[in-house]
């Protein structure tokens, strides 16, 4: 395994990577640790203080099942052992998650606790006000999380529904390095030499790319992260606030209707996996691991799954990243905040809840989740090692190249947006889908009352 490199992140590098305005943090200053080289660290410690429990009870804890569930059982069973009480996880669809777990709120079927996608946008969709449980006050949760993180979190009157947990994640292209060396290729340097370098993977017998149409959601990762090197390029901040009030239309956007034209000139090339409509993010694991497939669009979701079936040695030494390249350079690294702890107000076993979130989020916890999933820690006293990829964004991040995801700067969501590109994938209608994407915007803005939407 290639030796890692130390990694000492700062707060305004977290700043800079969650700033909502900024284009990224470019301080590449380091703090004094003694912490071991490939490691991240900061701050001082919190210990776990559960209590065993008088009367155990079992809490539910809701995950999509695009998450890698194996550091949550680590932590689970240590707070069992602690407590008494049990956690029964239930892994639910990544690309139905917001919608069953919305119907699941409508009928009353609460969980205990469950994991979110980062953001207040959240807390209107879920109409936080009314069903889920104000950490804004609560003793023994914010003390360790990096400030501008707890920032992130809290709505414009300073309320907090959810915990951060988790990481600074990352989508882009995620590659084979050793097919890329038996091909004599190597990441590209802009968008058309991305495209060269597929057509030449194709002559040598591989498959350029995989694209998880029947799994519906893997397709979304294609045209987000081509939106922050291209479309944010376009429209900039001030348009991304046009947006948030409904004062640009999306089918307005000339280089987001590129990267629908850019998707179906991949597919024309004949540059996916044959069987496309039956594509699912397993089978693409599988097959970016053995070498059939050298490149996918892709969130870094996909690092500890890769680890599980092809082991870390395979993750850190053979699998590379870049970004969405532009048409001139390497392009902007998409970035996203950490996942977020919820807890119903009306869940079944309420004060166990909190206790289960204050648990995961105290030093032994946060640490047994890096030593399994690696990244940019969120936690002033977290240790974590850091894959070759991440060291690549991080790289991008110093650089002032990167940017958080757009569904993570809008209040309204891209309702549907996979069912969308699964018909456009059948179809190859680009003025339909954006049209489609569009409206749907709309609607999801009208849903949730949003100003300039009603």
């Amino acid at each position: 395994m290639r030796k890692m490199k130390a990694v000492h992140l700062t707060m305004a590098l977290m700043l800079g990577a969650f700033s909502l305005t900024a284009c990224g943090s470019n301080n590449g200053s380091t703090q004094g640790t003694n912490a071991p080289e490939g490691t991240a660290t900061a701050g001082p410690s919190a210990e776990a203080s559960a209590q065993p429990s008088a009367k155990p009870v079992t809490l539910t804890f809701l995950i999509p099942n695009t998450e890698d569930v194996t550091p949550y059982n680590l932590i689970f069973k240590e707070f069992e052992a602690k407590t008494g009480n049990k956690v029964e996880v239930q892994a639910l669809p990544g690309g139905d998650y917001d919608n069953m777990l919305k119907t699941r709120f409508s009928t009353g079927d609460f969980p205990d606790v469950f994991l979110m996608q980062p953001g207040t946008k959240q807390y209107v969709k879920l109409r936080a006000d009314e069903t889920l449980y104000e950490w804004s006050g609560e003793a023994g949760v914010w003390d360790n999380v990096i400030d501008t993180i707890v920032d992130f979190q809290k709505n414009a009157d300073g309320k907090a529904y959810g915990v951060p947990f988790g990481k600074t994640g990352m989508m882009g292209v995620f590659y084979n390095k050793d097919v890329f060396e038996k091909s004599g290729v190597a990441a590209p340097t802009n968008y058309a030499n991305m495209i060269e370098i597929a057509k030449k993977l194709k002559g040598d017998g591989v498959t350029p790319f995989y694209e998880g149409v029947k799994d519906g959601w893997p397709t979304q990762v294609f045209y987000l992260t081509g939106w922050v090197s291209q479309v944010d390029q376009e429209i900039g901040d001030e348009g991304v606030q046009k947006l948030n009030v409904n004062q640009l239309k999306l089918s307005d956007i000339a280089s987001l209707k590129d990267l629908f034209v850019k998707s179906k000139e991949i597919k024309d090339l004949g540059l996916l996996q044959k069987n496309t409509l039956s594509g699912t993010f397993d089978e693409l694991q599988n097959e970016l691991g053995e070498g059939k497939v050298a490149m996918a669009f892709m969130l870094d979701g996909i690092l500890p799954q890769l680890e599980k079936k092809f082991g870390k040695d395979f993750v850190t030494n053979k699998i590379g990243f870049f970004p969405f390249p532009t048409a001139t350079d390497t392009g902007t690294a998409m970035i996203t905040p950490p996942n977020q702890l919820m807890v119903p107000s009306k869940a079944k076993n309420l004060d166990a809840a909190k206790e289960l979130v204050k648990f995961m989020i105290s030093k032994e916890s946060v640490n047994t989740f890096y030593q399994s999933q690696p990244g940019i820690p969120v936690f002033k006293d977290a240790t974590s090692e850091l894959y070759p990829m991440q060291q690549t964004v991080k790289g991008y991040i110093d650089e002032g190249k990167s940017k958080v995801n757009i569904q993570n700067r809008l209040t309204a969501s891209f309702l549907d947006f996979g069912k969308t590109l699964q018909n456009f994938h059948i179809t190859g209608d680009v003025d339909t889908a954006i049209k489609e994407m569009d409206a749907n915007y709309v609607k999801d803005g009208k849903a949730k009352r949003l100003e300039g939407f009603e």
